[in-house]
């Protein structure tokens, strides 16, 4: 059973707070009984239209068969119902993968762990969570937080460099811009992370184990008890404007979209200094090195086949040439409040569990003085979270790059479930309410009882 109210960053379930918009869950004992139901709720299924969203039913989030589906009317829901009861019918695994895609998720036996996979710089755009920043005041006072801390560092508060009227194009130029700046980028995407984090807990999810990439790192920190918000968001600040104050040498970095052996291959047959900095996973990998060198690398994929372009940072980070930096972040890290972690959490260098217990703290500042020049581990901490025993997934942050990651590296298990709660294409609501539908098929969140319906 997930730990689904441990997590340190957990606000409560605020009185089984009802889905952001229709999420349908069903629960039966059998296929058959779910059957039944479906038929039953399909019958009725467009007359919800107008109706308020609610809260799922304990019952029905315990029930050792489950549905759930998102969906925005009535005439949706009947549509999904209609696939819902055809998957039930074929019982194969196979087609109600497919469904999740479309909002539709089947689950059954006990509630599995959760791990909270956490995204990092490249996931930011402009306005990201604004509808919800509008909508849900555990949103709205993340950012005002983050607000108040960054202030003095910034001059004006995060929100203003993140939020503008999506129809100046002028405005959206200007802010695209400063959110490139990784001083103003790693504070903006920790707020969001956290704040989907804190979302998330209000419906009664937290995560039995967490993991970042690169900068994610510090929001998988966060939701594990290891360090605090306000010390996270000055820290992974100082990160950025301190950077430039260290003499390094000029690095560059591309994006390769090819099998793993394959980079691993061609990073080894490039004259100069590449590594691959990012193991992402079995077919995508960030590598890193002397200029030169990435460009011959990305030449050569190209050349093979494979798609390969540069990555827009300043410098090769994960990498030796940055290795310079990692003696200013650990002065840095002494000065922040770090403890022990509460939660499991897979640190990027060596993709390992981190260090717990009272003399955990000099090694934590060990492993995050490290972190920017070593290789982000992510395949090899994807693995160590599911034999830990986590079987689903849940990208918490904008976009929806580690849920990619995840589905690429254990999809292939069919007790496996990935989610990511925020992308641009989809919208704020229905992204998050999809990844909730997911996590309620699965038997987690918090459900009416059957004394309060």
């Amino acid at each position: 059973m997930s730990l689904q109210n441990t997590s340190p960053i957990s606000q409560g379930a605020d009185s089984f707070k009802a889905p952001l918009r229709g999420a349908l869950l069903l629960g039966a004992d059998s296929g058959a009984t779910l059957a039944e139901r479906l038929r039953a709720v399909q019958n009725g299924a467009k007359v919800v239209n107008g109706a308020e969203p609610t809260a799922p039913a304990e019952a029905d989030l315990r029930a050792p068969e489950r549905l759930a589906i998102d969906y925005a009317d009535g005439a949706e829901l009947a549509d999904k119902l209609a696939k819902a009861l055809r998957a039930l019918a074929a019982d194969q695994p196979a087609m109600w993968k497919a469904l999740r895609a479309q909002g539709i998720f089947h689950g059954c036996g006990p509630a599995p762990k959760v791990a909270f996979l956490y995204p990092g710089q490249g996931s930011q755009y402009v306005n990201m969570l604004q509808t919800l920043r509008t909508t849900e005041p555990i949103i709205a006072e993340t950012f005002d937080e983050a607000d108040r801390v960054m202030m003095a560092l910034l001059g004006k508060p995060l929100s203003d460099f993140i939020f503008v009227d999506g129809s100046d194009s002028a405005a959206v130029a200007k802010a695209e811009e400063s959110l490139g700046q990784t001083a103003i980028t790693q504070p903006a995407v920790l707020t969001a992370d956290l704040a989907i984090t804190r979302l998330l807990a209000a419906y009664g999810i937290g995560p039995d184990m967490t993991m970042g990439h690169s900068l994610g790192e510090w929001g998988a920190l966060i939701a594990s008890g290891g360090i605090a918000f306000d010390d996270a968001l000055q820290t992974v600040s100082a990160r950025g404007h301190e950077a430039v104050d260290v003499v390094m040498e000029q690095g560059a970095m591309a994006a390769v979209l090819a099998p793993l052996e394959e980079i691993e291959r061609t990073v080894k047959a490039v004259s100069g200094y590449l590594v691959i900095a990012n193991i992402n996973s079995y077919h995508q990998a960030v590598i890193g090195g002397q200029s030169g060198a990435v460009e011959q690398a990305i030449a050569m994929f190209q050349t093979a086949g494979y798609d390969a372009f540069p990555v827009p940072v300043s410098n090769a980070f994960h990498t030796a040439i940055v290795a310079p930096y990692s003696d200013a972040l650990r002065e840095t890290m002494k000065r922040v409040r770090l403890q022990s972690p509460r939660i499991p959490i897979v640190a990027n260098v060596g993709g390992e569990f981190y260090p717990s217990g009272p003399d955990a703290v000099p090694q934590m500042i060990e492993v995050l003085a490290q972190q920017l020049a070593s290789p982000v581990q992510f395949v090899k901490g994807l693995l160590t979270l599911y034999d830990a025993g986590a079987r689903v997934f849940v990208e918490v942050g904008p976009k929806k790059a580690l849920q990619g990651f995840a589905e690429d590296v254990l999809g292939s298990r069919g007790d496996v479930v990935s989610l990511f709660t925020n992308h641009p294409k989809f919208g704020d609501g229905m992204a998050f309410n999809q990844a909730l539908c997911g996590l309620y098929a699965a038997g987690l969140g918090a459900g009416i009882p059957a004394s309060s319906a």
